[in-house]
């Protein structure tokens, strides 16, 4: 049955020749096309991922490709820094300004970044091979709206499937750099106290910047056996520079609430031993109400506060990490109970109370030699 099915095709192409030798031939069908289908963050399935046109539509990715024959001999390169955009018209993401098409035998070995870049200006242009990605030196400081990413390397594709949002070759980015978010609150409004008299505070946050954070460096990722990317925790920052950071625009009022100073800021990923810190710089209002209202008691102005980034536990901040961070400011003098009462992930504090340590000294005695006349 196989060989009769082959011994068809053959004979139609040899009438539909002899009928008519002048015949164009008809373009290939669009699915011949090769398309691509692109999602981003470090997931297994689709319901873990997030469409790349979600936030990144009008950002072209870099494609790399090389073709591996029935043949080794066959093997060569099929795409070198091709832009892919997304295309309207095709709801799909396909090859910017050029078209390329599956060949009939063999299959195609891809590896992907993003942004797409031509020259390194606005985005760090990688050198990349079949077994490795390579990221030049690059100042996140200098274009911190870049989010860099790469994509896992897939092999032996010979068609467009739908694995992820479109129909082409499956595409899962994973961002080479770390964002954090920066989030500030009082812990503690006001305390009454077993006498009755209710003591209540006001912050007002002059300033906030971080010292001393690593901004430029460089990043080599190597394919394993199984296929993956053996990539390190952190940038080589080696010789790179530093940055003092700014997160307060104006001032800001701690309200008891959890306030947003900056989300989602790109960082360097890096290790927090290079004595990284946020200083802080605060004005607070005292008032006691003692049956009367609030009464302004104490006002304490430009109070330096600092904090090392490491947080104690947190020694880095890694490739693909979200991290937040929560300054969680105590108007008094205070102390950790070590608990967590209210479930906010933030240890409980209490302020410290004014107690008295009273003593009294012996007397002093003095014996007075001398004649008094009466």
């Amino acid at each position: 049955m196989i060989e009769m099915k082959k011994l068809t095709l053959i004979t139609i192409a040899a009438v539909a020749a002899i009928t008519s030798c002048t015949r164009q031939i008809e373009s290939p069908d669009v699915n011949s096309e090769v398309m691509f289908q692109v999602t981003r963050y470090n997931a297994v399935t689709k319901a873990d991922t997030e469409d790349y046109k979600d936030n990144h539509a009008s950002v072209p990715f870099g494609a790399f490709a090389w073709y591996k024959g029935v043949s080794a001999s066959d093997n060569t390169v099929f795409m070198t820094n091709q832009p892919v955009a997304y295309n309207s018209g095709k709801d799909a993401w396909a090859p910017q300004g050029s078209t390329y098409y599956w060949p009939k035998s063999g299959s195609i070995d891809f590896i992907c970044y993003s942004p797409y870049t031509a020259d390194g200006k606005d985005a760090p242009l990688p050198t990349i091979t079949e077994t490795g990605i390579s990221y030049p030196a690059w100042n996140v400081g200098e274009h911190p709206d870049v989010d860099i990413m790469y994509a896992d390397k897939v092999t032996g594709v010979t068609n467009n499937s739908n694995t992820y949002y479109y129909n082409g070759v499956p595409v899962l980015f994973h961002h080479a750099l770390a964002k954090v978010s920066f989030n500030i609150q009082q812990s503690y409004m006001s305390v009454t106290a077993d006498t009755g008299d209710t003591t209540s505070w006001e912050i007002t946050v002059n300033d906030i910047i971080l010292t001393g954070i690593l901004t430029s460096g460089s990043l080599n990722l190597t394919l394993n056996p199984d296929g993956t990317w053996n990539k390190p925790a952190i940038w080589d920052s080696t010789g790179g520079t530093t940055e003092d950071l700014d997160l307060l625009d104006g001032t800001i009022t701690l309200d008891g609430t959890n306030q947003d100073l900056l989300t989602d800021f790109m960082i360097l990923p890096q290790n927090l031993n290079e004595g990284q810190k946020v200083v802080i710089t605060v004005t607070i209002k005292t008032y006691r109400d003692t049956g009367n209202g609030p009464e302004l008691v104490l006002t304490e102005t430009n109070v330096p506060i600092e904090a090392l980034l490491s947080g104690g536990s947190l020694a880095s901040i890694g490739v693909n990490q979200n991290v937040t961070y929560t300054f969680n400011i105590t108007p008094s003098l205070g102390t950790g109970t070590g608990t967590d009462a209210d479930g906010d992930g933030i240890e409980d504090m209490q302020p410290t109370v004014v107690y008295f340590d009273p003593a009294v000294s012996d007397w002093e005695n003095i014996t007075v030699n001398a004649g008094i006349n009466i």
